[in-house]
């Protein structure tokens, strides 16, 4: 792959976190989308969202695409991310008894924060 074709890979994966953290912090988004696809489960799709788009290693997050306050913000948001799936149990119940967990509440703060420092920049 050259090095143009990594750029391209990894600005698709920046804009594909984006919108996973979007989802992630938003409970009306959630809401919205589990009542257009009501045979989903939108809270494990939220975890799956994220699985699909990151990767820990440290070749995760190249100059320029990220910043090093992005990546700080990515891998905390995975470190909250990885106590939920370890203190909740899997799959996830229905999201109106996920909602009640406060780990769900701590996981949303924390897409919240991440996206804060995401949406400076952007999409690419």
């Amino acid at each position: 792959m050259t090095d143009h074709e990594k750029q391209l890979v990894f600005q698709r994966l920046r804009n594909r976190q984006i919108e996973a953290l979007e989802l992630a912090s938003s409970w009306s988004a959630q809401l919205s989308y589990q009542n257009a696809a009501p045979a989903i489960s939108v809270a494990n799709e939220v975890i799956n969202q994220w699985d699909d788009t990151w990767f820990s290693d440290e070749t995760s997050c190249p100059e320029p695409i990220y910043t090093k306050p992005e990546e700080t913000a990515l891998r905390e948001y995975s470190r909250v991310l990885a106590d939920l799936c370890q203190r909740t149990p899997s799959p996830l119940p229905e999201l109106s008894t996920v909602f009640a967990l406060s780990e769900w509440n701590e996981l949303r703060e924390a897409a919240q924060s991440s996206l804060k420092v995401m949406m400076i920049r952007g999409k690419f």
